[in-house]
Parts: structure tokens; sequence; C-alpha cells
């Protein structure tokens, strides 16, 4: 219910793993930092965990990549197939063990409710394949007792207010359904997309009007804190993501020159 009622079109992806294994380029600084700025609100660190997790953070990926430098030579120089994949097995095993050497370095720094926070934002993901089957028994499963279940735990509200809440929840998702096929259906047409942002908006606002005459003063309030640190989350989700394209647009420049090079040295 609180993700709904967040900015819509921002999708709520959750971040790689800090410090999580994978044949990737070494993060630039101002990454690191978003990575961080990102978890630090995801968990409500403070400042003296912050700067805990950071050096534990940073240690990890020293290893990493010396563990990568260190497979990528071996996997060079290997001479069949069944080699490399030994080596890339290898590689992961030794990546596995490092992350869970990072958690436990990190349930020292976190407290027991950041801890499972941590573990459920960051454990290990499943195959695509799965996430896949997980999302789609979700469709099917009933969200909106799901949703009730939650507000009703995390803002202690009686029978009656589950009650009256229950149609606000169906309606809500049914017009965030609608929302995104048109979302989807206007594709890149600038002006289609702000006309359904507009009705998005106007939605949200309605909302929680209704939410405002079922909940207290004081739910209200905890409510609308809550959403705002989910909109902060979101927002440095996509900075990241915006850092990742541009990084991955000067990489492929970069290739794409290194490529014209040497075409042009092989042909003098």
């Amino acid at each position: 219910m609180l993700a709904l009622a967040a900015t819509f079109g921002t999708q709520a992806q959750t971040a790689p793993p800090p410090g999580a294994g994978g044949m990737q380029q070494q993060q630039q600084p101002d990454m690191q930092t978003m990575r961080l700025d990102l978890m630090a609100l995801q968990l409500d660190l403070t400042d003296q965990q912050r700067t805990k997790v950071k050096s534990i953070l940073d240690d990890q990926d020293q290893r990493r990549q010396s563990v990568m430098q260190k497979y990528r030579k071996r996997m060079k120089s290997a001479t069949d197939s069944s080699a490399r994949q030994a080596m890339q097995s290898k590689m992961q095993s030794e990546m596995q063990s490092m992350q869970e050497q990072t958690q436990s370095r990190l349930a020292e720094v976190l407290d027991e409710g950041q801890m499972k926070s941590y573990d459920t934002l960051y454990g290990q993901q499943s195959p695509p394949s799965q996430r896949g089957n997980r999302q789609q028994q979700q469709k099917q499963g009933d969200r909106v007792k799901q949703s009730l279940n939650q507000l009703g735990a995390q803002f202690d509200l009686s029978d009656q207010q589950l009650t009256n809440l229950r149609p606000i929840i169906e309606q809500q998702m049914q017009q965030m359904q609608k929302l995104r096929k048109q979302m989807k259906q206007a594709g890149k047409d600038k002006q289609k997309r702000q006309q359904v942002m507009k009705k998005a908006r106007q939605m949200q606002q309605k909302t929680q009007k209704k939410l405002g005459s079922v909940l207290t003063d004081a739910q209200m309030q905890r409510m609308q804190k809550i959403q705002k640190k989910q909109q902060q989350i979101q927002r440095a989700r996509q900075r990241m993501r915006r850092q990742r394209m541009q990084q991955m647009r000067k990489q492929m420049k970069k290739r794409k020159q290194q490529q014209g090079g040497g075409q042009q040295g092989g042909g003098q």
C-alpha cells in the first residue's frame, strides 16, 4: 500500500548487494558513495554505523577486485572450456565466501532489525526464472489481504480501520493497474506520459484524503513520514541507474574507439 502510494513510475528495484560478486568493472567512487547513501536510507544508519559500513564495503570491493583479476588471467590462459568453467566455479565460490564474511562483519555493526532488513534487501538473489515465478504467484495471491496485514501490523490498526481500508486499497490497486497499462501504451510519447503522470498524482491526492478519514492523525503522520523516506530511496535508486547508464555509454564509446583504432591499424 505504501509502495503504491509513493511516486508513480519509480519501480522498486533492489540494488545489487553491496560487495556482491560478479564479473563487473570496478565502480567509480561516486557510485560507491551513492550505494552507501542508499543503504544508509534503507537501514537508518547512524553516522558511526555509516563510517564502519563504508570501511567494510571498501575492503570487500578491494578483495573482490583482486579475486576477479586473478581468475581473469587464469581463464584467459585456459586451453579448453571445461577448464574455464572450473575456474569460473572456483571464483564464484570465493565470491560467496567473501560475501558471507562481509555479512558477518556487518552483523557486528548493525542491530538485529537492521540486519534483518539487510538480509531482505540484499540477500542472495535467486535466478530470474524463480523471481518471475514468485512475481506470478504474488499476482495470483490476495495482494489486498497482504497489504492489509502489513498495514495492520505496522500501524496497529483496529479491525474497523482494516475493514474501512479494504475498498480504498482495492480501488487504488485497480487504478494503478490501469495507469501502468496507459503508461506502457504511451510509449515514448512525452505528452501522453505526462497526462498519465497527472492522473497518477490526482489519484494519490484522493487516496490520501480517503486514508485521512480512516487513520488517526498520528497514524497519518507516521505513514507520510514512511512515504517520504520511500521516495528518497526511490530517487537514490534512480540516480544510481542514471549513473550506471552513463558508465555503460562511456564504456561502449571507448570500445568503439578502440575497435576503430584497431581496424585502422590493421589496414595500414
